[in-house]
């Protein structure tokens, strides 16, 4: 998904924001080499804002729901200490293996564990808490995944959306995706058990934590 600034804006911000290490950087070659879909992987400025997160918050245990190629994840993992561990959930086994290739080439990767499977019926197997869940995933499933989410946040955890302002169509929805975001933002905002907040850090991401 596209992000709202100019090509040359994002690349100034790359070029000013922390890198990833050498495999991040070629995880990231081999997915925008995909083509079209290789708008479904986050972007620097969400892996780094990500990752702010995860070192600021002391994160210990994530859940990533929506894998890809597996760049989040490993942005992600890279925070974490030895000790760490990240659960991420996938359908897809196709780009999942891109993303275990590259995962099994980084010091982080033994901290990653990957679910196939829908990921609402693997979030009902889970078990313990998390500090931070990353949702990424299809958007009409947003609602059910922000729900089951909240049930398996620590006290003080805090959980990410991606694309929930979908690249300006949610100010005026009319495709079935854009309703659906659109009303998924509205629901966390009215959501009196959390705080929230949207960022406009490429296409959107909303925070959310409880009160």
């Amino acid at each position: 998904m596209a992000g709202f600034l100019p090509d040359d804006l994002e690349n100034y911000i790359s070029a000013h924001s922390e890198s990833g290490g050498d495999v991040e950087k070629a995880l990231r070659k081999e997915t925008l080499d995909l083509g079209p879909s290789s708008g479904m992987m986050s972007g620097d400025s969400v892996g780094n804002f990500l990752k702010f997160i995860v070192k600021t918050n002391k994160c210990k245990r994530v859940l990533e729901i929506g894998t890809f190629t597996g760049y989040s994840a490993l942005m992600l993992a890279s925070e974490l200490p030895e000790e760490g561990e990240l659960i991420t959930c996938d359908i897809n086994s196709e780009t999942s293996n891109i993303a275990k290739k590259y995962w099994a080439k980084s010091s982080h990767g033994e901290k990653i564990k990957l679910k196939l499977g829908p990921a609402i019926e693997t979030m009902e197997m889970l078990t313990g808490k998390f500090d931070l869940i990353f949702i990424d995933a299809d958007k009409n499933n947003y609602l059910n995944y922000y729900k089951k989410s909240k049930e398996l946040l620590n006290e003080d955890g805090i959980i990410i959306i991606d694309n929930v302002l979908w690249s300006g169509r949610v100010l005026k929805p009319e495709d079935k995706q854009s309703i659906s975001i659109d009303n998924f933002n509205k629901f966390v905002h009215k959501d009196k058990e959390f705080w929230n907040t949207i960022v406009p850090i490429r296409d959107g991401l909303m925070i959310a934590t409880r009160r």
